[in-house]
């Protein structure tokens, strides 16, 4: 469960440690998006073969490493993306997509229990996984989707 606690660190921390400088408030949100999803991105080359455990057996064996590997690609670059503020909306609503699109993956993981990333601890996990996604999803849609207010 310290996995949890390290993205909303990541994505917190981030929005209240550069307000001081005067950065604004949409591009100090971004860069909590972009710390999150850098570690999360960074984490899909470091452990990847431990990562291909959670994606369900349906998937053949053979796909299941390139998909961990062009996730972190994407992940990568959108954490990039979100910060460039022409590009900010389409990364932010391409993560929001992502983020609906591996719940399943993360759901089905603590059910069979996969020993990865709290996976392990089984359905009780997703009391925590499944509400840190939805936190993930509006933070990257209001500071990254919506239209800025004027």
């Amino acid at each position: 469960m310290g996995n949890v606690m390290l993205i909303l660190v990541l994505l917190v921390a981030p929005f209240f440690g550069v307000a001081a400088f005067g950065v604004p408030e949409p591009l100090r949100g971004r860069i909590g998006i972009t710390c999150v999803f850098l570690c999360t991105g960074l984490a899909h080359f470091a452990q990847g073969k431990s990562m291909t455990a959670m994606i369900p057996p349906r998937i053949a064996a053979r796909w299941r490493l390139p998909i961990i590997y062009l996730s972190g690609a994407f992940e990568l670059a959108a954490a990039c993306a979100v910060l460039v503020d022409s590009w900010a909306r389409a990364a932010g609503i391409l993560l929001c997509l992502f983020l609906i699109l591996v719940l399943p993956a993360n759901i089905d993981s603590a059910i069979r229990r996969v020993p990865f990333g709290g996976h392990g601890a089984g359905p009780r996990y997703l009391v925590v996984r499944v509400p840190l996604q939805i936190v993930l999803i509006v933070w990257t849609y209001w500071f990254a989707v919506r239209p800025a207010v004027a």
